[in-house]
């Protein structure tokens, strides 16, 4: 088998998604949300065939580069990405014997580039969040240091590093090899790229994918002293940048009005995310690129969780590290943060129990508890029986219920066979009498609720058949929580409050106000401090039902789970205030 380098043994690689995922907002790598210039579609359209059958030409791109820089052609090397930029510089003066010191947390792949060469990596931890170590950085140069990287604004923090500080790393290591990444210096005004005239020993690296939203078409650049530009071009592939790639930017850089456009949306819409998430009671840092970064501190994974349940991603950390407790959140629109923020915000959150609540099982459940209970006793049974053993209390599902019932009427059989034969008859793996189940909500109701509550669910059923019925009736996306059988141990199942707990302990939220249809319900509700609500739906005109349930602790019984606005119609922002005596 061969054998890599010595260097590459126990590096890890830096993994990438293969395909796009769904997400209706993609914030965890940085790109640019609005997206590229119609000039830049425009261009990639128009792109002659010669252009790709040949090999490109870089002129008029260095010509535009040259103009907006202010320095001379010969001062720049484009490159594809900033990450070959990057691998481009450290492969150009670090050897083994040598060392690369920088900041840390920090971008990573200049560690695995510096790795690979076999040369020391050494990160100086922040002190201060987020204040440049200057002085440490400073110490921890030594004579075997050939490169001090400088990320500014820094990823994953946000922050700059002073100019009167690089001003200084620069003139006190002349022999140093003073490496700026400025992938993110367009949304924080400021460049460096004018000092490289005055100093020999820097080179900049900047990047087309932030600000210019060309993050798939991959191109970089690196800007510093001609003698630097032809050293750094020598481990350059020639013609490593696409003709593709250098049409659309030439595009892009010409549109200044969107480039303003993007930078002034992005300036809004960062302060908004930072100003709202500090409201909350977390701590955002001052961010001068297209992304913020905030912790959220032991709620961190919950808000990670909550975000990716509306098909939001963002940049966590593992918790061993730094950032532990910190989100990434890519800047996008002005009206994309505000939803951010709504979902954020605590809520009120709704329990739903499934059966007899949302979905009408009398057609399920019921005709699997008339034939279980047939099956063993060749007796029938009557939808009047069911409810009345259902206001006993006690009867975890319908399982338990059937079983009750057959021995109610003095018959003996095992717990394990009357639920094979139940099982046989409501599950059948997709094909029993479930299929006949209704849908009691209306969807377009829950459409309102969700965004203004946290949705979940709380039933006593197995997650395949809880599962099956939900995406049946097309409403599982609806639900941020669903607490199943399969959840609890087996001696805290439905009702017991430990589902209301993993509920609680999953949202962010102020209070939960519990749709149920039976005493156990009512019971597990009160016994949680949950504001309970019985629902009787098909059971309308039985004022027994009604009275068991007020009397299991219920502060409202509807007749119609649609009805539930009535419980909720004193609600402001986000909270409920509901007078206990309704």
């Amino acid at each position: 088998m061969l054998r890599p380098r010595q260097e590459l043994i126990g590096l890890n690689t830096y993994e990438i998604a293969s395909y796009p995922q769904n997400w209706d907002m993609k914030l965890d790598s940085n790109e640019n949300y609005i997206g590229p210039s119609t000039s830049v579609i425009k261009a990639i359209k128009n792109i002659a065939p010669e252009e790709i059958a040949q090999y490109p030409y870089y002129g008029s791109f260095y010509d535009a580069l040259s103009e907006i820089y202010g320095v001379k052609k010969s001062n720049i090397v484009i490159t594809n990405g900033a990450d070959e930029a990057l691998c481009a510089v450290i492969n150009t003066y670090i050897s083994k014997a040598d060392s690369v010191v920088t900041a840390s947390p920090s971008f990573s792949m200049p560690k695995i580039y510096t790795s690979i060469a076999g040369a020391e990596y050494i990160e100086v931890p922040y002190k201060e969040k987020w204040v440049y170590p200057f002085e440490d950085i400073i110490n921890s140069v030594s004579e075997n240091t050939k490169v001090i990287l400088i990320t500014s604004p820094n990823n994953p923090t946000g922050d700059i590093v002073p100019l009167e500080q690089i001003i200084e790393i620069l003139r006190k290591f002349p022999d140093k090899a003073v490496v700026i990444d400025e992938t993110y210096s367009s949304y924080a005004g400021i460049s460096n790229v004018c000092l490289t005239d005055k100093y020999d020993n820097l080179i900049v690296v900047k990047s087309f994918s932030k600000d210019y939203a060309l993050a798939g078409l991959r191109l970089g650049c690196i800007v510093s002293n001609q003698v630097n530009i032809d050293n750094i071009k020598r481990v350059l592939s020639p013609y490593n940048v696409n003709s593709i790639a250098v049409a659309a930017a030439n595009a892009a850089i010409n549109d200044k009005k969107y480039i303003k456009l993007v930078k002034d949306e992005i300036t809004q819409s960062r302060k908004y995310l930072y100003d709202e998430i500090k409201k909350l009671g977390f701590t955002p840092y001052e961010s001068y690129a297209n992304f913020i970064l905030a912790d959220f501190g032991n709620l961190c994974e919950l808000i990670y969780e909550k975000l990716k349940s509306n098909r939001i991603s963002v940049k966590s950390f593992d918790k061993a590290h730094v950032l532990g407790n910190c989100l990434r959140i890519t800047v996008p629109t002005l009206s994309a943060a505000y939803k951010i923020i709504d979902i954020i915000k605590s809520k009120n959150t709704l329990v739903f129990d499934m059966d007899g609540v949302l979905v009408d099982v009398k057609r399920s459940y019921y005709e699997a508890v008339k034939y279980t209970y047939n099956y063993f006793t060749g007796k029938e049974l009557t939808d009047e029986e069911i409810i009345e053993a259902r206001k006993l209390g006690g009867l975890n599902n319908d399982w338990d219920l059937t079983y009750h019932l057959i021995k109610k009427y003095g018959f003996n059989f095992s717990y394990d066979d009357i639920v094979s034969v139940f099982q046989k008859h409501y599950w059948n793996d997709g094909n029993g009498s479930i299929n006949n189940e209704k849908l009691f909500i209306d969807k377009k109701l829950l459409e309102i609720l969700k965004s203004k509550y946290n949705l979940t669910i709380f039933t006593g059923r197995p997650r395949d058949e809880a599962f099956y019925t939900l995406k049946k009736f097309d409403i599982l996306d609806y639900f941020e929580k669903i607490v199943t059988m399969d959840d609890l141990p087996s001696d805290k199942q439905k009702p017991h409050t430990e589902g209301l707990r993993l509920i609680r302990s999953a949202m962010i939220t102020d209070e939960l106000i519990y749709f149920g249809d039976t005493v156990d319900d009512m019971i597990c509700a009160s016994d949680f401090g949950a504001y309970g609500v019985g629902v009787l739906n098909g059971n309308n005109n039985d004022d027994n039902m009604d009275k068991a349930l007020i009397n299991a602790g219920a502060k409202k019984v509807l007749n119609s789970i649609n009805d539930l606005v009535e419980v909720l119609e004193k609600t402001d922002e986000s909270s409920i205030n509901m007078s206990q005596n309704q």
